[in-house]
């Protein structure tokens, strides 16, 4: 076999989570080129992957209507793919497959524990488990289509920096609220790193609200640098590539900034890397969680959001000296 479809269309993190699964995958197989459909957005996550080929579902940031959804089944499944390994297993990529299957192609699909997850932050669930990583699961779908490996410690090529100062980046934002670290303890978080004068610090986000915040918490601070609209992804990506450090919620960006090997400090809400999602081949003692005296039943949610409003706030129990003092100790 030369080549395997892989169907991953979203989100971010989770597609971004795909990297250190793949570099693992060509280490063993290095003859087997990856098909990857995505959406479009996504594609400069994957240019240093000369294995890896996009198959774009959509354009840009257009939805995917079900008339487009069916009109790109049907292209795909006509290349008569010999696997197809759907990582997504949501409805849009039921009917990809589906199609495919028509067409004679062998379907695998992803066990994303569903029941394990929804156990696991309900209120008598066993906190104490660690579920499967979504890395590990990934693996999985491979080993069940006949390509068995181990998961490695490969990372994407970083360029060389000349920058005479280290830099941090902070990812502050998050889709749910319940994994935003508080705007008022942020900024005071911001105001104590911008007190050493060999740290650049760079804020990542996206859309107008995040920039007006970006800019507020930043308010004043010179050394700050607001990294949002003013790159296309590739070039942002190239920015995170050179970091030291980033500094993140539990989301996207922390996947990929590790996908460079790069340091994740990852600040935790009501959800939790037991879930399976924390940052690749990330040291546990480079997470900090809200107060377990205070906050007993967590995780609370799987991706963020929380219908209990006496833990939507649980992790701004994290103390802002915390955060600072491991910065300092990972720096």
């Amino acid at each position: 076999m030369k080549e395997i479809v892989i169907i991953r269309l979203s989100s971010l993190g989770d597609v971004a989570m795909l990297v250190p699964v793949f570099l693992s995958f060509h280490q063993s197989y290095p003859e087997v080129k990856i098909r990857l459909v995505t959406r479009e957005r996504f594609a400069p996550i994957f240019s240093d992957l000369n294995f890896v080929s996009i198959e774009a579902i959509d354009s840009g940031k257009s939805k995917i209507s079900l008339l487009k959804l069916i009109h790109f089944a049907i292209q795909l499944s006509r290349t008569k793919p010999e696997m197809v390994l759907d990582l997504h297993d949501v409805l849009r990529t039921k009917v990809v497959r589906g199609f495919c299957r028509l067409f004679g192609s062998k379907i695998v699909v992803i066990d994303k524990g569903r029941a394990e997850k929804n156990d696991l932050i309900s209120q008598n669930g066993d906190k104490s488990k660690w579920l499967k990583t979504t890395f590990q699961r990934y693996a999985d779908v491979f080993e069940t289509s006949g390509f068995p490996f181990e998961l490695g410690p490969y990372f994407l090529n970083k360029p060389e920096t000349k920058s005479s100062k280290r830099r941090i980046g902070i990812s502050p934002f998050a889709k749910h609220e319940s994994k935003e670290y508080s705007f008022d303890k942020m900024s005071i978080f911001i105001e104590k790193l911008a007190g050493h004068i060999d740290f650049e610090l760079i804020i990542f986000g996206n859309g107008e609200r995040e920039e007006r915040l970006a800019k507020d918490m930043s308010f004043g601070i010179h050394s700050v640098d607001i990294n949002i609209g003013k790159m296309s992804f590739s070039e942002e990506l190239g920015l995170i590539s050179s970091l030291n450090l980033m500094v993140s919620m539990d989301s996207g960006n922390g996947h990929l900034a590790t996908n460079y090997g790069i340091p994740v400090l990852t600040l935790w809400g009501t959800t939790h890397p037991k879930l399976g999602f924390g940052p690749f081949s990330q040291p546990i003692s480079n997470s900090l969680f809200p107060d377990e005296k205070s906050y007993p039943n967590l995780p609370v949610s799987v991706f963020g959001k929380c219908d209990d409003n006496s833990y939507q706030r649980a992790i701004d129990s994290i103390p802002v000296d915390g955060i600072y003092n491991l910065v300092l100790k990972i720096m």
